[in-house]
């Protein structure tokens, strides 16, 4: 009796990372770590009755170091011994064990990197022609699941942006600063959906990340969960350590670029990661057992681990230029002023930090203290910081407030004022002077509009028409006129009356495989708002019998083999894959649910299953495709049996007669 298990054994109970101007000589500020990471497992095969047997037990660890930009691997051992497929894990085997008590270890040296992925250019966004093997990091999840509120959202977030880097950062930003890190007990106990993590605004690492991941799917950007162990400075357990889960998002021309919204790490991630596996969705096991018993109940243990650091390596590099200056030198008591912050990124690729302003007595800070920047290679930003001088202090006595700044990775700068009583004191409004702010271009009565598109389908092949609706609402109170209504490059002009609703309806269709991205914009002077549409064109499942191979002939006491090929030959996956071998006096038969791969099928024959002279053989394939569709494809070859005796020839025809018996008696 085969039993089958699979445990989510890894809880995410992360913890993130203290603010930045509270760490002071962490392992967050090395650029690399050499770590030994021990992971291990106790479970245990329970009898259930006195007559029980235990014939095989496995145990499948998909979590191991992955090697990547930032992540070299050293070495791999296990205990047992187990096999490795780079695709799957780590499998350990017990064959008759004797044991009900089994144990399992993975050791490993490693070296992480604190490192941004090198995005040395503007790549476009929406991305419009997205290659079809990424299609899979578009699709919604149990957990990382997509609805019409984040869709909504999500394109507001990304609204007229067509720089992909400043897009995904703009939601990553948006996720950072609109949902709490909440280590509640529901969220600690049940991974929740990243629908209930936008209606709660609220969630830790992995249902964060799961948000953030749903919110980039959502307009087109592929994103796929990443499971692993990180250093918090504020968890107590395990010296720190505990697991952790992020993101990466694909980059056309470019590869995974790392996002880890909990730890505010945008593009890069720290060398106090350490990554494990990757997944489409946010709620994958991390150990599969497989138990073939009797009378028996397996008890699965906790995944355990502990993490070493065996070396640090140099401190990291400041990657940005700061300068600060104050619009006054000298205030007076109760005044306002400004401190003005010159970042330049002298990089060739794109840099985001977080800058942190430390807090001085005395003196009110009315901007936030921690703010997040993105720079483009080469360019150059300013931030302010609007202050307001503690209009109380003691007459007689000239205060100095000194301002300091300091960035992710070590920068710092620092500024300086006065204040007297006797100085001049400077309005608020007297700041806007000196402010030069990034225009935004928001459009207030945009919120008033509500847009929405969907199409017939969203998955077609080549050179099928879909039909796509899309319909605006004017929820407010003023007429829009002159609204240029665009799908793509195919456009229109309406006028919309205030609480009135149109729809528009395109047809399109598509000679070019892979995943395109639709914007359906609005706009005029008062409005402009998108909404994108993802549409994955694919191919027709195709396969092919291909390099079948077998004996032209064969004598009665002969063994020999039929040996063939089903191949894909399509980027669509044929699906309920049935393979037939036919012949007069056999037949055999293999179900396939998806045929991701070539597969090779081997059919051991025996001379005295044949019948006298030419054996006609069948091989058979049906499949469907996702629209139900069936498939057939057919190859044939004949066997010749030779020189049979009179003997034999008896022998063959009791076969046939045996054959047809068993199939009048099988069909009563």
């Amino acid at each position: 009796m085969l039993k089958k298990h699979f445990f989510l054994l890894f809880a995410f109970l992360c913890l993130p990372a203290l603010a930045l101007a509270q760490v002071n000589n962490e392992l967050f500020d090395y650029y690399s770590l050499d770590l030994e990471l021990l992971m291990m497992n106790e479970f245990r095969i329970n009898p259930t009755s006195g007559d029980f047997f235990i014939d095989h037990v496995s145990a499948e660890l998909t979590w191991f170091p992955r090697e990547d930009y930032r992540q070299d691997v050293d070495y791999i051992s296990s205990s047992p011994r187990a096999d490795f497929n780079e695709n799957i894990g780590f499998l350990f085997e017990w064959n008759q064990p004797t044991q009900q008590n089994f144990d399992l270890e993975l050791e490993s040296v490693m070296t992480t990197k604190n490192d941004f992925t090198k995005v040395n250019k503007k790549i476009d966004f929406p991305i419009i022609d997205l290659d079809p093997s990424y299609a899979w990091y578009l699709k919604p999840q149990q957990i990382i699941d997509i609805n019409n509120e984040i869709r909504q959202i999500a394109s507001s977030v990304v609204q007229g942006e067509d720089d992909l880097f400043r897009a995904v950062y703009k939601i990553a930003d948006w996720v950072d600063n609109n949902v709490e890190y909440d280590l509640s007990t529901i969220t600690a106990e049940a991974t929740q959906k990243a629908s209930w993590v936008l209606d709660n605004k609220k969630g830790v690492c992995d249902e964060i990340t799961s948000l953030f991941i749903a919110m980039c799917r959502s307009v087109g950007i592929p994103a796929r969960f990443v499971a692993g162990i990180s250093y918090s400075n504020i968890n107590l357990q395990n010296d720190g350590w505990g697991p952790h889960g992020w993101a990466e998002v694909y980059f056309p021309n470019i590869g995974w670029v790392p996002f880890d919204v909990t730890y505010h790490e945008f593009g890069y991630i720290d060398a106090v990661h350490i990554k494990l596996k990757t997944t489409a969705d946010a709620k994958e096991s991390s150990i599969n057992y497989v138990s073939r018993s009797r009378n028996t109940e397996l008890e699965p243990g906790k995944l355990k681990y502990d993490v070493t650091v065996l070396k640090q390596g140099s401190k990291v590099r400041p990657l940005l230029d700061l300068e600060a200056e104050v619009a006054e030198a000298e205030v007076g008591f109760g005044s306002y002023n400004l401190l003005i912050l010159t970042i330049k990124n002298p990089n060739s690729y794109y840099v985001t930090s977080r800058i942190s302003l430390a807090n001085v007595n005395r003196l009110e800070v009315l901007d936030e203290n921690i703010r997040s920047v993105l720079l483009a290679p080469r360019e150059e930003k300013k931030l302010y910081w609007r202050l307001r001088v503690n209009p109380n202090l003691k007459t007689g006595y000239i205060y100095t407030f000194p301002l300091e700044a300091m960035a992710n990775r070590g920068e710092q700068v620092s500024a300086s004022f006065q204040a007297s009583k006797q100085w001049k004191i400077y309005s608020e409004e007297y700041l806007g002077l000196f402010m030069i702010t990034e225009q935004l271009d928001e459009k207030l009565y945009s919120k008033n509009v509500l847009v929405t598109c969907s199409a017939t389908n969203d998955k077609i092949y080549l050179n099928e028409a879909v039909n796509i609706s899309c319909m605006v609402d004017n929820k407010g109170d003023q007429t829009l006129r002159g609204l240029k209504i665009c799908l793509g490059i195919q456009c229109s002009t309406t006028r919309l009356l205030s609480k009135d609703s149109t729809s528009f309806e395109y047809t399109k269709q598509y000679d070019t495989l892979g995943v395109k991205t639709l914007v359906f914009r609005v706009e005029n002077e008062l409005v402009e708002k998108s909404y994108y549409t993802i549409i994955d064109v694919q191919d027709k499942p195709l396969l092919e019998i291909a390099n079948l191979s077998y004996p032209k002939s064969m004598s009665y006491e002969d063994l020999s083999e039929v040996q063939f090929f089903v191949k894909k030959k399509s980027n669509t996956n044929p699906q309920t894959v049935n393979i037939r071998l036919e012949h007069e006096l056999m037949e055999e038969e293999w179900d396939v649910p998806d045929l991701e791969r070539d597969y090779k099928f081997i059919v051991v024959l025996k001379g005295k299953y044949l019948t006298l002279n030419q054996n006609d053989f069948k091989i058979t394939v049906t499949y469907n495709d996702a629209k139900g569709n069936i498939y057939k494809v057919k190859d044939e070859f004949s066997i010749k049996l030779k020189d049979p005796t009179i003997l034999q020839k008896i022998m063959i025809w009791f076969n046939i007669l045996d054959h047809k018996l068993s199939t009048w008696i099988g069909n009563i």
